[in-house]
């Protein structure tokens, strides 16, 4: 498994977990698990930026004129 498929399969963790809440949370602070580590959001976003070759404080993109 290639370093992309680690942090979307990461990700895809996350965003699970987060549904699976009965509370809304920060996504930082809702934690997966790739590395052999646990990872919050905030240091799954760090890395998937350095994967893309973005800085981590990039905007997301925006949505379409329908949001």
């Amino acid at each position: 498994m290639d370093r992309k498929d680690v942090l979307l399969r990461a990700a895809y963790d996350l965003l699970m977990r987060a549904d699976e809440r009965s509370i809304a949370l920060p996504a930082t602070s809702i934690e997966t698990r790739y590395d052999d580590a646990n990872c919050d959001g905030a240091c799954l976003r760090e890395d998937i930026a350095l994967a893309l070759g973005i800085d981590d404080d990039t905007a997301p993109i925006p949505l379409g004129p329908e949001y």
